[in-house]
């Protein structure tokens, strides 16, 4: 028995040892080839980070520096810009949007002191590195809050290059974001919360009921919790409800924070939304909003259910069981011949 224990053993060592050096050789194999790194200036007011958070002043003018590290066997190319931090429909703050529908309430944004075209093309040869700067000039006019927005690098690829399997090239795009935190004051300012419209819409093809949620102040949102139900109006029954955490909110942004209707067949008419927001830093808000579903609105949603994809777990828990009785089966039908082998040389 301890036999056949120790064999399972180092089988099942072999098999996890062969998963790892798999794993090991995918990551190897999806390495970007390049990485970026920055050279902090005199101003940078928190020396624990790596991105720019600086402390300037009105009418100041600099230079910010970031390197570019090319460890492929290739020269690259790159396209270097400054990007305004937006809030993307997941409530993750984004740095990858060029030129993104900017919030109402934003006074004085990222292209404003870096300006709107500062965006240039670079190219890192083989096995080296390369500074680029890029330079900013703020307002005159003192500024509350912060500016938020951060270096874009992308790597450029050749429309030809790429992988190409079955006919179809593919082409991994890989960037690099630094962020860019400019504020003139030490003092942090509260964020805030609005709820703009609540209507029917949709995200790659699957119904929602998307409430517009809004920051209006320059500061950052942080560890944001959302707990929302949908319930007919007049009626204290839940028709949809979601919490959804790790969310944040970039300064003077907003976003369609997304209740999906899941497997219920939601009917035209009037609904109300409760809403709770919490985040870091003790604040609560709470919101109530009716809103109306139309006839119409469904018809163009197409009313689309997201069924829960079907889940493959149990059916790979079920293949490697089976694949340890065949192992262990292989094993007693062995230690079971050696057996018979060994009788018979004793009786010879």
């Amino acid at each position: 028995m301890k036999r056949w224990l120790r064999v399972l053993v180092t089988l099942g060592t072999l098999l996890v040892a062969f998963g790892w050096m798999q794993q090991t050789k995918t990551a190897k194999a999806e390495s970007v080839g390049y990485s970026v790194s920055t050279i902090t200036p005199k101003n940078q007011d928190d020396k624990k980070v790596t991105y720019f958070a600086l402390r300037v002043k009105p009418n100041e003018q600099q230079k910010l520096t970031i390197v570019i590290h090319n460890s492929s066997k290739s020269a690259k190319k790159f396209q270097v810009g400054v990007n305004q931090a937006m809030t993307n429909t997941n409530g993750v703050i984004d740095y990858s949007q060029s030129n993104p529908k900017l919030d109402s309430s934003l006074k004085v944004g990222i292209k404003d002191v870096f300006g709107k075209n500062d965006t240039q093309k670079v190219t890192v040869n083989a096995k080296s590195s390369k500074k680029v700067s890029v330079d900013y000039k703020m307002p005159a006019k003192k500024i509350d809050g912060m500016i938020l927005g951060g270096v874009y690098v992308k790597e450029l690829k050749d429309n030809n290059a790429g992988n190409k399997k079955n006919g179809v090239t593919i082409s991994n795009a890989f960037a690099y974001v630094v962020g860019v935190r400019l504020r003139e004051s030490g003092i942090d300012v509260a964020p805030d919360m609005r709820l703009n419209a609540v209507k029917a819409g949709s995200i790659n093809g699957f119904s929602q009921v998307q409430a517009n949620l809004q920051n209006p102040r320059p500061g950052l949102m942080k560890a944001l919790k959302v707990v929302s139900k949908v319930t007919k109006q007049g009626s204290s029954k839940t028709v949809l409800s979601q919490t959804k955490e790790g969310m944040a909110m970039a300064p003077n942004s907003n976003f369609n924070y997304s209740i999906p209707w899941g497997d219920k067949q939601l009917t035209a008419g009037d609904y109300t939304l409760k809403l709770d927001a919490y985040a870091k830093g003790g604040y609560h808000w709470q919101f109530t909003k009716n809103f109306t579903i139309t006839q119409k609105d469904i018809s163009s949603l197409k009313n689309r259910i997201n069924t829960p994809q079907k889940s493959y777990l149990w059916w790979f828990v079920g293949g490697g069981i089976l694949i340890v009785l065949l192992l262990a089966i292989i094993v007693y039908l062995l230690m079971k011949n050696r057996k018979k082998d060994d009788d018979t040389d004793e009786t010879e």
